[in-house]
């Protein structure tokens, strides 16, 4: 049985924005900037530190998971609204106050899992 190994997320960077890995960081968060929209993106980042100090594993995630939310249901709100929906609860104002406080890829990930109990389209 052969194992394929996984390629590090400092190669897929390097793959995907060049062989510099200063100038492929740079484009990498340029990257998710693009993606984190003011619709997809709750601003909760530690001032001093920002997206320069994020690893870049997190940073392909969340540049996945911002895209996939835009892509499948447009924003945060509409996404939210989902989830409730599909749970049953969508004229619940406290359950969405509370969803809305998750971040993003969280949300994402209980979309996903409420779409697969639902038996409806693959959220992937």
């Amino acid at each position: 049985m052969v194992q394929l190994m996984s390629k590090s997320p400092l190669s897929i960077v390097k793959e995907r924005f060049g062989d510099d890995p200063k100038k492929a960081k740079e484009q990498l968060i340029a990257a998710v900037k693009k993606a984190a929209g003011k619709d997809v993106w709750l601003d909760r980042l530690n001032g001093a530190k920002g997206l320069e100090h994020t690893s870049n594993k997190k940073l392909l995630h969340l540049e996945h998971v911002l895209g996939a939310v835009t892509q499948a249901v447009g924003s945060r709100d509409k996404l939210v609204d989902e989830i409730a929906k599909a749970q049953g609860r969508d004229k619940d104002g406290e359950y969405k106050a509370r969803l809305g406080e998750e971040s993003t890829p969280a949300l994402w990930d209980r979309y996903q899992a409420v779409q697969s109990r639902a038996g409806g389209r693959s959220a992937k």
